[in-house]
C-alpha cells in the first residue's frame, strides 16, 4: 500500500517535469531568433533543468496546500467528537434526571452493597434496559424519545471516530509522502495521533502548519 501511494507520488512528479521541461522549452522556442531552425543546445538544456525545478516547486506547492486543508480537516473532525460527546452528556443527564426521579422508591435495587446513590445511566444500554423493566417508563413517550436521541448520539460519535482516524491516515500519509518527506528540514509537519480516549486537540502548533 505504502509502496504504491509512493509510486503514484512520483509519476505525479514525474508528470508535472515533463510538463515544466515542454513549456520552457516552448518558451525558449519562442524566444528563439526566426533564422534559426533548432533551438541551442543550451537552452535545450537549461530547459530541461527549468523544468524539473519548476515540476518540483508546482508538487511542493499543491502538496503543502493539501496538507493544511488535510490538517484544517483533522480539526474539524476532533471538534465533531466533542461537540456530539458534549451533547451525549447532555442527553445523559437527562436520563439520570429521569432515573433519580421515577426510580427513587426503588434506589436500593441500583446501588452498590453499602452505598447510597442510585448508580448513574452511562450509556443507552443501561437507560433502555431500566425502561423495559418499568411499564411507568416504557409507556412514556417523551423517554422513549430520549433514548432513541442518545442512541443516535452514541451512533454518531462512533462515526465522528472513525471520519477522525480516516483523517489522520490520509494526512500522515501525506506528509510521508513525496515530496513534503523529503523537505521536513524545511516544513515542520508533525504526524498526527489516532483516537484514543479522547481526540487530540488539533493545533496549528501540533501539526505544524
Amino acid at each position: 500500500m505504502k509502496q504504491g501511494i509512493v509510486l503514484v507520488a512520483l509519476v505525479k512528479l514525474f508528470g508535472l517535469c515533463i510538463v515544466g521541461w515542454l513549456l520552457w522549452l516552448f518558451i525558449f522556442s519562442a524566444c528563439t531568433p526566426m533564422d534559426q531552425e533548432t533551438i541551442p543546445d543550451i537552452l535545450t538544456f537549461l530547459s530541461m533543468v527549468l523544468g524539473v525545478l519548476t515540476g518540483m516547486i508546482v508538487s511542493i506547492g499543491i502538496s503543502y496546500n493539501n496538507a493544511v486543508r488535510k490538517g484544517n480537516q483533522l480539526k474539524a473532525s476532533a471538534s465533531n467528537i466533542l461537540i456530539a460527546e458534549e451533547r451525549g452528556n447532555s442527553l445523559l443527564e437527562k436520563a439520570n434526571r429521569v432515573v433519580f426521579k421515577y426510580l427513587a422508591h426503588e434506589k436500593e435495587v441500583y446501588t452498590e452493597q453499602g452505598g447510597t446513590h442510585v448508580k448513574p445511566v452511562n450509556d443507552a444500554h443501561q437507560f433502555q434496559y431500566l425502561i423495559e423493566s418499568y411499564p411507568v417508563l416504557r409507556s412514556n413517550g417523551n423517554i422513549v424519545e430520549l433514548l432513541d436521541q442518545i442512541k443516535e448520539c452514541e451512533t454518531a460519535i462512533a462515526n465522528n471516530k472513525m471520519h477522525y482516524n480516516s483523517d489522520v491516515e490520509s494526512y500522515n500519509t501525506l506528509v510521508h509522502s513525496i515530496p513534503l518527506s523529503l523537505f521536513k528540514r524545511f516544513f515542520t509537519f508533525s504526524e498526527a495521533e489516532y483516537y484514543q480516549k479522547k481526540p487530540i486537540e488539533m493545533t496549528d502548533d501540533r501539526l505544524g502548519i
